[in-house]
């Protein structure tokens, strides 16, 4: 029979050897992701550019930005790839879906707009956004994306940080950016002036038939039923309001392409995988940034297999192809496409 006193002595070392365990998982992990950090032996942008504490320091480094940088488009479409790729640059920060608009009201703050802190603390916090990606989300070590297969991470070059300045800064999140500008472009206006710098714009298109098939099966959670061989969905309701959405997206964009003119640059996301280095060259050169061999090399290295083919997993009516194949011709950037028209 255990005592008293000895049954406390018991459980303070049952306590004590966990604590133990414990704080050698977490020191286990730690030097896990560390790992992931280095790169022949230093660290590759993220730990060495933490954000400055001194406010001269601060604001020397973000006033030296010359661009600020919004993506739109469509569901489905590789903008988180792209971001991905240009994140690694050594001169641009794009955090994954930090969703400026969503966050708009906080940079209306009057205290912010006193002190003349809006850009300081918008580009801070994508900063930091995206360096916590860069070090435990979507972008650290060989973590994969559970919706898309891909993993975006790119060892050996700048995500999360840069290398002596950064250049360009701005967010990701294209089609939730499409449909918040269906009612009112007002907010780029706003975004704009607080950046104190030109905007420009990622407009990453793909075949619509695709687009809408895959905004069906996220609808109605049918992505892994589609995984089998020859397997079909089948439900022209929530096909009719995934093309609704679909336009009301390529009506948004539309008028952000009108609007800022030259500023916007159309990639179709297919050419990411299929001429990688082409399709980056033109980013670069859309954001005036010099790209390297090294990093075209180290950026393609994460491309591979073949863009996706969602329309072949969903039942069209000839209608409705016949339609849509219509509605694409309003727009020059999707006038291309159809439904028999498949990536090469």
């Amino acid at each position: 029979m255990i005592s008293l006193s000895s049954r406390n002595w018991y459980r303070f070392t049952l306590l004590l050897i966990g604590f133990l365990i414990g704080s050698f998982v977490i020191k286990y992990f730690i030097s896990i992701e560390k790992e992931t950090l280095f790169s022949r032996g230093r660290f590759v942008g993220i730990l060495e550019t933490t954000i400055p504490k001194e406010k001269e320091t601060l604001f020397k480094l973000y006033d030296g930005v010359e661009t600020f940088v919004m993506f739109i488009g469509y569901p489905r479409s590789s903008h988180s790839l792209l971001a991905a790729i240009l994140d690694a640059h050594p001169e641009i920060i794009i955090p994954n879906e930090y969703d400026v608009i969503e966050h708009w009201e906080k940079y209306r703050s009057s205290r912010l707009t006193e002190k003349n802190m809006q850009k300081y603390v918008l580009f801070d916090d994508l900063h930091q956004h995206s360096m916590k990606q860069a070090m435990f989300g979507i972008r650290a070590g060989n973590n994969t994306s559970l919706t898309t297969g891909y993993h975006y991470n790119i060892p050996g070059l700048w995500q999360g940080g840069y290398q002596r300045r950064i250049k360009v800064i701005g967010d990701k999140k294209g089609d939730k950016t499409a449909l918040d500008l269906t009612s009112s472009m007002r907010v780029l206006e706003e975004i704009n002036q607080v950046a104190q710098v030109p905007m420009k714009f990622i407009h990453v298109t793909r075949n619509p038939f695709d687009n809408i098939s895959t905004m069906m099966l996220l609808a109605t959670e049918s992505r892994d039923t589609v995984r089998e061989e020859g397997v079909k969905i089948n439900k022209s309701t929530e096909l009719e309001r995934a093309i609704k959405n679909y336009f009301q997206m390529a009506a948004s964009n539309q008028r952000v392409r009108e609007r800022y003119g030259d500023a916007v640059i159309d990639i179709p996301g297919h050419e990411t995988v299929i001429r990688p280095k082409e399709t980056l060259q033109r980013l670069c050169d859309h954001l005036g940034v010099t790209c390297s061999e090294d990093y075209f090399e180290k950026c393609s290295r994460i491309l591979y297999g073949a863009p996706s083919v969602a329309r072949d997993k969903v039942v069209w009516t000839e209608e409705q192809k016949a339609r849509v194949t219509k509605m694409t011709k309003n727009y020059t950037f999707l006038k291309d496409y159809s439904f028999d028209e498949y990536p090469n």
